[in-house]
């Protein structure tokens, strides 16, 4: 279509460049494909002149000589024979089929697809019985119960009271904690292990447990250090024996130690700070001032 020759007789005779003739020819067919009535033309010659920084009167010479050529009034000559054969409408020479042919013969091939497994799954159909039925639910709902000596790290278990932390494993989860050399008396360990068995839908893998502990004597420790006691006892948590601290600490960190001399009270710390500078007065031999 751009070497077409009558662009240059249109070109000659409107005295216009072929590529304004080829610029409003687009245009024209852009508009006749938009328009209710396919093929006529209703642009208006001031639109296309604005549109291609041209004159009226150059759109109008060019439109003339268009006539009886490409143009036949506003109806774009050889429209019809210019829309491409779709495939979607089929076609007898080349064998191509429509888009609702194709459609409807999927349909066809999806409906014998299944009315074939319909009757594959007729003839395996068996009645069970209600015995193996219920078995095979206990089977998927009940979970195996937990072994205590797998090997696998990565199997979880509820605590139990024979659990004990593996003596490597915890010794790097205390490093890892900060508490690396530090002791714990064994009623700890005890207090620690009773707390989770009365918990025992809480399954936690091996090195789970380690951590658990580990934290659980970190916590007890910095309770100890804050309050102003000793949170090293004899013994490592696991090993037999008596400890010297038979005081229970909870899973969570909580004590039960016997009371002991609390801070002093407000009054009692007024007492005491004159008492000391009474003290340093008649150790230097100089009076209270009035702030003393």
């Amino acid at each position: 279509m751009p070497n077409d020759p009558k662009w240059r007789t249109i070109a000659r005779v409107s005295a216009q460049p072929i590529a304004l003739v080829q610029a409003m020819y687009v245009h024209l067919l852009v508009d006749a494909s938009r328009n209710v009535t396919r093929g006529h033309v209703t642009v208006t010659k001031e639109d296309i002149a604005s549109a291609l920084d041209v004159t009226d009167e150059q759109v109008e010479s060019v439109f003339e000589a268009m006539q009886g050529r490409v143009l036949d009034g506003d109806y774009v000559t050889g429209w019809s024979k210019r829309q491409p054969k779709r495939e979607d409408i089929g076609s007898s020479e080349s064998g191509a089929k429509s888009a609702a042919q194709r459609k409807r013969e999927q349909r066809e091939r999806q409906k014998a697809d299944q009315e074939k497994e319909d009757g594959h799954d007729e003839s395996r159909k068996v009645t069970e019985s209600h015995d193996r039925l219920d078995k095979r639910r206990v089977d998927k709902e009940t979970p195996p119960p937990p072994r205590e000596d797998f090997p696998d790290s990565r199997c979880k278990f509820a605590m139990h009271e024979h659990w004990e932390p593996d003596a490597k494993s915890f010794a790097a989860m205390l490093t890892l904690n900060g508490l690396s050399g530090q002791v714990f008396d064994q009623d700890q360990f005890l207090e620690f292990k009773s707390f989770w068995i009365a918990s025992p839908d809480d399954h936690r893998t091996q090195a789970k447990w380690e951590h658990a502990l580990a934290q659980h004597l970190k916590r007890g420790m910095r309770s100890d250090q804050a309050s102003g006691r000793n949170a090293n006892a004899t013994q490592q948590p696991g090993t037999p024996g008596n400890s010297q601290d038979n005081s229970g600490r909870g899973a969570q960190g909580g004590h039960q130690r016997p009371a002991k001399p609390g801070p002093l009270s407000a009054p009692d710390r007024v007492r005491a700070a004159i008492a000391d500078r009474e003290n340093a007065a008649s150790a230097d031999g100089q009076a209270l001032d009035q702030n003393g």
